[in-house]
């Protein structure tokens, strides 16, 4: 597998939107989500864009399908690359300086690793910062590939990411009000990733065909915030990813009203210390060096939602 350059690892969860069609084919099972992975690492599917001074592209490669059988959780690993495919500016000739365009083939690339937790349905992105932090069209990108290779696969879903929200942030910001009196948030329920804390909500939503639900909740004597209710299950969905756009919070903090929005916060989960390990191990065996970082990529995003799933929780497909 291509070298990572961190250890550090944004968490988002895949939701799969269900398009109006006459002949229904949605993306369900892992192996479904396998096939659409599949066909996005080919080049019809790549996302080429043009600017005034430069051009670049985005694609999808290295997918590969496997399972750490220690802890029987299936995964599929790839990278997500972008590469610069020309310059425009000032070129230096035989004859002098002139003004023109270099075409760089092949293009260098910088590749993002990225593992996905079918148990979960939650990708993990190598934090790189010159894509992640630089390039702000990466996730429409990725989007767009995935969508644009479900489509080509015959499948009637298309592909949305939303991050999944540093619950302990969360949890201090409700923490401050007195009570919380609104919530607004819509709510999505393709994927299974079910918490106790909102599997009622999830299946009731499920049983009634409900694929988003858009909620508006108000009491000025304050919402009912126990593990078990209404209001505190669905802010539990929108914060570990099925929600479609921003959740918001009001409430009374120290006697006034105030407000906080789950907007683009990411729950990050940070290995360096395991980095000196897995470099070593890449020497001896890049297999084993990749199961390794998974393995604790997944116990890293069983700590971040709360607790430890077991392997018949969902349904594999």
């Amino acid at each position: 597998i291509p070298s990572m350059s961190g250890t550090i690892f944004r968490l988002y969860r895949i939701n799969f939107v269900d398009r109006e069609h006459l002949f229904d084919k949605p993306v369900v099972t892992d192996a479904d989500i396998l096939s659409v992975f599949t066909a996005a690492a080919n080049q019809r599917h790549d996302v080429s864009r043009s600017r005034k001074r430069h051009g670049f592209r985005w694609s999808i490669r290295d997918i590969v399908s496997d399972k750490i059988y220690e802890i029987d959780r299936a995964y599929i690993s790839g990278s997500f690359s972008h590469e610069t495919t020309y310059r425009t500016g000032p070129i230096v000739q035989p004859e002098g300086v002139t003004y023109g365009t270099s075409e760089i083939s092949p293009p260098m690339a910088i590749p993002v690793r990225f593992f996905i937790d079918l148990a979960r349905h939650i990708i993990a992105f190598e934090d790189v910062p010159s894509i992640m932090q630089q390039k702000t069209g990466w996730q429409n990108a990725f989007q767009l590939i995935l969508s644009s290779a479900a489509h080509n696969s015959g499948f009637t879903s298309r592909v949305n990411l939303e991050p999944i929200a540093p619950q302990q942030l969360i949890e201090q910001q409700i923490s401050t009000f007195e009570s919380v009196t609104r919530l607004r948030l819509t709510l999505r329920i393709p994927n299974p990733d079910l918490g106790p804390t909102f599997k009622k909500l999830f299946d009731e939503m499920k049983e009634s065909g409900i694929r988003e639900l858009t909620e508006d909740m108000r009491s000025e004597r304050g919402l009912a915030m126990e593990p078990n209710s209404i209001p505190r299950m669905s802010i539990n969905m929108a914060i570990s990813g099925y929600r479609k756009g921003n959740v918001q919070v009001y409430g009374r903090r120290n006697g006034r009203q105030d407000k906080f929005t789950i907007a683009d916060d990411i729950a990050r989960i940070d290995l360096r210390e395991l980095r000196s390990y897995v470099e070593g191990m890449e020497v001896v065996s890049s297999k084993a060096s990749e199961r390794k970082l998974l393995a604790a990529i997944i116990s890293r995003i069983d700590e971040t939602l709360g607790r430890r799933l077991e392997s018949n929780d969902h349904d594999e497909g």
